[in-house]
């Protein structure tokens, strides 16, 4: 039976159309590789995308955060340094393969880890990153609107209350509500905020400078460094950098499908997500520094008056809920992506309230996770600098940038990307040595460190380490049982 036949006689235009639309339904959610002629992004486009994720308020708590440990002088440069790097890092492991096949970056995994491990990596480098971040962005929403109801009543904030709980909660729940009603409403909250933010950033940065010269700011000490080591507490705030941006990993793999090659794919991350990101955090630390509170939502006040700054904490607040529902959207999308079937088949909206569940959770009983947030972001980087070092080998060495599209979204029990089970033990070692060697050089928790750590951070190590014993260990065993289609 022909095919013509075979569709109740339509003609060869009509299932060719018909052809198509399944197809670019079937790439949008990451089903099916977008074709070029799908892709909508060249260099420009990418850069404003990328300038749009990254330019958010959490840039800010990164900047004050630096300005506990150094200097502005010293501060600066361990924005530039360790951010790009961590970015040039991670481009390297996710983009460049997204942009030149347009797969969904947790589909192309499972040629690292198999379609089971590609899961694992998911919960670990998605579930609780993002998680982490909506807590910490809902209290810093939580804390704005305190401080602009303790600023309206000519009273004292009280940054830990039960104003600031409440709050936190409601943004989360908001959230949710915005989230469900479909990507539509995030689409027209980026078209708003990410200009405005850049309005802010220049105003709080003209603020600053007219009431000390840049030189004065250079010149100003660090708020509380933890070592009287300088060079320790530098390598800490680059560590603290590189860590921003490794955990930019698990999401613009995703973003850069949307390009239409490989270049235009790596290049704009570095105008796009460093240049905005370390705009921001270079305001957050000259203001930290100059008034002596690393919290954003308190320097604002104090920088900016009364009426400015009410209408910043009240801006940062709306601010915040569109970050928070940009990363829940993503994280859902990929959930229902690797996920099982049971998982694809629970309501988006239910979906959504159970993920929200446990940043409720760290929010009313953690609220103290607000002031050491960088302590989370740097144990992020002990997964992310790994899982970038297994991303490089894997993609530029073991497979010379060659992926099988059709074994990547095939069936995957009798697949090429099987490995055993489902589960590449020998990626997911190398990303436990990866994570092992993190936190024996540097224990985000305590900041202890081994007398390496000055020199070549943890981060490194951890990167190369991961790197290292993915390629070995391939070269050794996978391809001789067969594993992954290694060449």
């Amino acid at each position: 039976m022909t095919d013509h036949v075979a569709r109740g006689g339509l003609s060869a235009a009509e299932i060719e159309r018909e052809d198509a639309t399944r197809h670019s339904a079937a790439a949008e959610r990451g089903d099916a590789p977008l074709l070029p002629s799908e892709r909508l992004w060249g260099f420009w486009e990418f850069t404003y995308a990328n300038s749009a994720l990254a330019i958010a308020t959490w840039a800010f708590l990164i900047g004050g955060a630096i300005g506990l440990f150094v200097g502005p002088k010293e501060g600066i440069a361990a924005i530039v340094i360790g951010n790009i790097v961590g970015v040039v890092l991670t481009s390297l492991a996710t983009t460049c393969m997204s942009g030149r096949y347009g797969v969904e970056q947790f589909i192309a995994l499972r040629s690292q880890f198999g379609y089971n491990g590609s899961r694992v990596v998911y919960v670990l480098a998605v579930v609780l990153l993002t998680m982490g971040w909506l807590a910490v962005l809902a209290m810093m929403f939580g804390r704005s609107i305190d401080g602009l109801m303790a600023l309206s009543a000519g009273e004292a904030a009280n940054p830990t209350g039960v104003k600031m709980v409440i709050a936190a909660i409601g943004a989360i729940l908001v959230t949710w509500f915005i989230v469900a009603k479909g990507p539509t409403s995030i689409k027209f909250f980026n078209m708003v905020v990410s200009p405005a933010l850049v309005i802010l950033m220049g105003v709080m940065l003209y603020l600053i400078l007219s009431q000390r010269s840049f030189s004065e700011l250079l010149a100003l000490p660090a708020l509380d460094p933890p070592f009287e080591d300088n060079t320790l507490n530098f390598i800490v705030a680059v560590e603290v950098n590189l860590a921003a941006g490794f955990s930019w990993w698990p999401y613009i793999g995703n973003l850069a499908r949307l390009t239409k090659n490989e270049r235009t794919a790596f290049w704009p991350n570095i105008l796009g997500i460093f240049g905005a990101a370390a705009l921001g955090e270079i305001v957050g630390l000259l203001a930290a520094v100059s008034l002596g509170e690393s919290d954003p939502t308190i320097w604002m006040t104090k920088i900016a008056g009364p009426v400015i700054g009410i209408i910043a904490l009240l801006f940062v607040a709306f601010a915040n809920m569109t970050s928070m529902a940009n990363i829940l959207y993503t994280s859902i999308v990929g959930l229902r992506q690797v996920g099982t079937a049971s998982v694809r088949r629970i309501p988006w909206g239910t979906v959504l309230f159970l993920f929200c569940l446990i940043p409720l959770g760290l929010v009313v009983f953690y609220p103290q996770m607000y002031d050491g947030f960088f302590i989370f972001l740097v144990w992020t980087s002990a997964l992310n600098s790994a899982l970038a070092g297994i991303g490089i080998v894997d993609y530029f060495f073991l497979r010379g940038q060659k992926l099988d599209m059709r074994s990547l979204h095939g069936p995957q029990q009798n697949g090429p990307y099987r490995f055993w089970g489902g589960f590449n033990p020998i990626g997911l070692l190398a990303l436990a040595v990866g994570c092992i060697v993190y936190v024996v050089i540097f224990n985000p928790q305590t900041l202890a460190s081994l007398p390496a750590f000055k020199y070549l951070t943890a981060s490194i190590p951890a990167c190369v380490a991961a790197g290292a014993v993915h390629y070995v260990l391939t070269r050794l065993f996978a391809r001789g049982r067969g594993w992954g289609q290694y060449p």
